[in-house]
């Protein structure tokens, strides 16, 4: 007679098999699902969860990978909830069986039965953060990953006789700083008007020419005006004059068509209170499967706005607190992805470029007011008017400041902006834009 067991209370056959039929159905599920679906949610379809991963995971028709008389659930994200719910009390509930074997064991002293109560909390807790956080790995088994990683550069650089680099952001001085983009978060800072979501939609052009999606998560501007933006600088026209009616429709299609296999890889996702990191991953991770790369960028226009709106941060006090807990997430969403996060901030008042009137570069403490970002942060730039420079208007003279960078070089790049335009680029001898 098989023996009772309390975990054995929390699993739910016929919902596994109605998300596992949603998913077969619909494969795009899997890419929104795969954060609330880590190991061990699936204990009796475990064989039909491996086969449809694999399936949709390799582009393959998934509807195979289940049987047919499965009925599809309704509500796939509410019931994969469920289901990973339904795990983490399994998890208790082995912890709670194996504290009440110790406690009706007449071998085991009642003193040691607080010490094994605590064991078991701590190894419960660990597990369920173990669901968001990514699988424990010792340092001696990363050596190899290391090795190979860097022979492959090394290799790389052979053949082409030059530095192997991130990704490129198409401002070729700030490549030479920086090394070009590669895991961690970018913190791209400035006070208001001074280019950043101009700068961070040229830089996710640049990565989308190399072959990189992108995945842009925007608060300030809606998806079709970022759209808009980008079509009317390919175009040089004032999107002021797109929208009184005087930009010429045929110049605009000609700079479409020229964009368009650079947008087919950038994703626009419109921020809302509901945006978690968690579904920006799952987008990220659906980019990066259609395409077929081992790395995308993901863009947050901007970090203090998504720390305002998002529900999920209301639970805290401050918008200091929300503004560091989300820089913490996206510092973790870069690990998990190995890719590099772009954020946008803003700068304090009493501190940003705008506080001092241009008399001085800004500082890492301009970040101050909005936590401690700098420390999350593995690369922070400043876009400030320049010191030493001036410029014709409409043009602006800027600078592109690297004030810290954890893997290299500080300086900075010379840029003139031409919100007009809306494009940013490299200053050259003579003063003028470079191509």
């Amino acid at each position: 007679m098989r023996q009772f067991s309390l975990a054995d209370q929390f699993r739910d056959e016929a919902r596994e098999r109605a998300v596992l039929s949603a998913i077969a159905h619909d494969a795009q599920l899997y890419w929104r699902l795969i954060d609330s679906l880590p190991p061990g949610v699936f204990v009796d379809e475990a064989a039909a969860w491996k086969a449809l991963s694999e399936a949709v995971e390799g582009e393959r028709p998934p509807v195979d990978a289940v049987p047919g008389y499965w009925s599809a659930s309704d509500d796939p994200v509410g019931d994969a909830e469920k289901l990973a719910d339904l795990y983490q009390r399994r998890l208790l509930a082995e912890a709670q069986e194996r504290l009440a074997e110790a406690l009706h064991d007449e071998g085991v002293p009642a003193r040691e039965l607080a010490g094994r109560l605590e064991e078991e909390a701590a190894r419960a807790q660990q597990a369920i953060r173990e669901l968001s956080s990514g699988r424990l790995q010792l340092a001696s088994d990363l050596v190899r990953g290391v090795l190979a990683d860097a022979r492959e550069r090394y290799e790389a650089r052979k053949d082409t006789g030059k530095p192997v680099m991130g990704i490129r952001t198409g401002i070729a001085k700030l490549d030479e700083i920086t090394g070009g983009m590669e895991e961690g978060l970018y913190l791209l800072a400035a006070g208001p008007s001074f280019g950043k979501t101009t700068l961070a939609t040229q830089v996710s052009q640049a990565a989308a020419r190399q072959g990189v999606p992108v995945v842009y998560a925007t608060f300030e501007n809606g998806p079709a005006n970022l759209v808009t933006k980008m079509v009317c600088a390919g175009a040089g026209t004032n999107s002021r004059d797109l929208r009184r009616g005087y930009a010429d429709p045929d110049r605009l299609a000609r700079a479409a068509a020229e964009l368009e296999p650079v947008l087919r890889r950038i994703a626009l996702v419109e921020g809302t209170a509901r945006l978690t990191v968690a579904e920006v991953r799952a987008r990220a991770l659906q980019m990066m499967n259609r395409f077929g790369t081992d790395r995308c960028l993901v863009v947050v226009d901007y970090l203090q706005l998504w720390a305002k709106a998002s529900a999920e941060l209301r639970g805290m006090v401050s918008a200091r607190e929300r503004t560091e807990a989300l820089a913490a997430e996206l510092r973790g969403l870069a690990t998990r992805l190995k890719s590099p996060v772009l954020a946008i901030v803003s700068q304090n008042r009493d501190k940003g470029d705008y506080g001092t009137n241009g008399k001085s570069a800004p500082t890492l403490d301009s970040l101050k007011e909005s936590g401690d970002l700098e420390y999350a942060a593995d690369v922070v730039m400043f876009v400030h008017r320049a010191q030493d420079r001036t410029a014709m208007e409409p043009a602006r003279a800027v600078d592109l400041t690297v004030a810290k960078n954890r893997n290299g070089e500080l300086g900075k790049a010379e840029l003139i902006f031409r919100a007009d335009l809306g494009v940013m680029r490299e200053e050259t001898a003579r003063g003028a834009m470079a191509p």
